[in-house]
């Protein structure tokens, strides 16, 4: 069975919808497992599959070095591989940290349904789905 990318939601997302948009985006990639993280589970990640915890960056500024610091920690401690999806810019200085700690960042854009990587290892996932080792 094929999986197709998630389509263009043209008025944005937001909260729930960019936490599902991005759930999408796993499936797509590869990860059909991933699930949107409940009750206490939602205090460490936004979403989780076999291999991955991810968050989804919905901040009006551009994604900044505590976040990734935040979750390499949470993914450290757990095993799986951390990443980031972002609506929007990344500090050179965050993409840098990223790229040091193993924290694949990948951009989505909701309103024409694109998805890019906005790091060396979001940009291989993005090519090659999960097996990015």
């Amino acid at each position: 069975m094929k999986i197709e990318p998630p389509p263009p939601r043209p008025y944005g997302v937001s909260g729930a919808a960019a936490v599902e948009l991005c759930r999408e985006w796993m499936v797509y990639l590869g990860t059909v497992e991933t699930l949107i993280a409940r009750e206490d589970a939602r205090h460490l990640c936004d979403l989780y599959s076999n291999q991955y915890l991810a968050w989804i960056y919905d901040g009006r500024a551009n994604l900044d070095i505590d976040t990734v610091e935040r979750a390499a920690n949470v993914a450290a401690n757990d095993g799986r591989l951390p990443l980031i999806f972002v609506p929007g810019g990344v500090r050179p200085s965050a993409r840098e940290c990223a790229d040091s700690l193993g924290v694949a960042l990948l951009r989505y854009r909701a309103y024409d349904g694109a998805l890019d990587g906005a790091n060396a290892l979001g940009r291989r996932l993005r090519a090659n789905g999960p097996a990015i080792n």
